[in-house]
């Protein structure tokens, strides 16, 4: 498939599981036609880590996220280094982008053109959408980096694990529930669920070559297999059966398989069935819901489909099925209109549920979304900072204390 000379890789990624997972992909793509991964030394710092990279491998991948704005500095932080390399006329790897940023200008959900794009990231030597193994194809071919190459299928190519006992495995691809200051259901498209087939023969086997653990990985795993019509209609708490609880008991049968994971869920379709399932002996005791805000308007603003009482309701109910569950979550602070007093009804949320992990954000707008568009973004930096901080000691504080 890849012309007779072997040639060197690198993919730096950031952001979230999806993207590991597709980082992956393109390393198992990679290596399948005939790439070899550098290895890297330690550095002091990344800028050391760059310009090694940029000197030593033929390719050089860099896999995006686009959740905050500060995630897609970095990326235009690497490309400063690429100038740099350029204006001292030095011989550099092919740099192609992907990730979250490349999927918000070509995937079928645009939040900005690709104009917009390649205008901040000039010297880059081109763009691929996440999972798009045709897309990479195209640009290593426009780089001379292959030949000719057959029609690969993204179901036949081999991820690359570089844990020994653990893998992550897609249930699904994309989001349909559109919060309003996400960037997901642009960068990653609309929700498309893997069949049970392929998943429980993905999964045989990894455990048949020595992985006995998995984390199934979605952005909304709750959803899995269900039509739009379906996943409107489910609410928090109602006893209708999911689709992914009975694929967790499935899951459970299978001999060699020691611990199952999963993420993400939401709280609006944690159903009771659900809350059933995770009982199951093989289920991780971390579960990971993001409740985002205590305050019920600003989460009504935020389009979760939930009060703050009907989290700490499902939590309570978790707990009960569950006694040793761990909970974690993601919040976000600053959020445009929240005032002092709906801050406070967040930080008494964190205060109740006492979450073993919270990854705390402040909100910046991302181009093109709901809350963009239509919020203004009028809580001072220093107030968000100042949230940012109370609410990580009041957490700190909550997670220690006897549930």
């Amino acid at each position: 498939m890849l012309s007779s000379i072997s040639k060197t890789y690198f993919i730096k990624t950031f952001g979230c599981y999806a993207n590991e997972a597709d980082s992956g992909l393109i390393a198992g793509l990679l290596e399948d036609l005939g790439f070899v991964e550098l290895k890297l030394p330690k550095f002091k710092n990344e800028v050391e880590e760059i310009n090694y990279v940029l000197k030593k491998v033929d390719l050089f991948i860099v896999n995006s996220c686009s959740v905050r704005q500060k995630s897609e500095d970095k990326v235009y932080g690497i490309g400063k280094i690429i100038n740099q390399f350029d204006r001292e006329k030095r011989k550099r790897s092919c740099v192609l982008l992907t990730g979250c940023i490349v999927g918000s200008a070509l995937g079928n959900r645009k939040r900005y053109q690709i104009e917009d794009l390649q205008r901040k990231t000039r010297n880059f030597n081109g763009y691929f959408a996440p999972s798009d193994v045709s897309g990479l194809l195209k640009a290593l071919k426009e780089n001379n980096l292959m030949k000719r190459v057959k029609k690969i299928s993204t179901g036949k190519v081999e991820r690359k694990k570089n844990d020994k006992n653990h893998a992550f495995v897609n249930v699904s691809f994309g989001c349909d529930n559109f919060c309003s200051y996400c960037v997901v259901p642009y960068s990653r498209g609309g929700e498309v669920s893997r069949s049970k087939k392929e998943i429980l023969q993905e999964i045989k086997c990894l455990v048949k070559n020595g992985k006995n653990e998995i984390t199934l990985c979605g952005q909304n795993v709750n959803s899995w297999s269900l039509s739009k019509s379906e996943k409107a209609k489910i609410r928090l708490g109602n006893s209708q059966k999911l689709p992914f609880a009975g694929l967790l008991r499935e899951l459970h049968k299978i001999e060699g398989l020691e611990k199952i994971d999963f993420i993400s869920s939401n709280p609006f379709d944690f159903t009771n069935d659900l809350v059933e399932a995770i009982t199951l002996s093989k289920i991780s005791n971390y579960i990971h819901i993001a409740v985002q805000s205590g305050n019920n308007e600003i989460l009504k603003a935020m389009n979760r489909r939930y009060t703050a009482e009907e989290f700490l309701d499902l939590v309570k109910r978790i707990r009960k099925a569950k006694p040793r569950v761990e909970i974690g979550t993601d919040l976000i602070v600053g959020f445009p209109g929240e005032t002092k007093k709906q801050f406070m009804d967040t930080v008494k949320l964190v205060r109740k549920a006492k979450f073993a992990v919270a990854f705390i954000a402040m909100y910046s707008p991302r181009k093109g979304t709901v809350a963009q568009m239509t919020l203004k973004d009028d809580v001072p930096l220093l107030e968000k900072k100042r949230r940012h901080s109370y609410l990580t000691k009041v957490w700190k504080q909550s997670k220690n204390e006897k549930k």
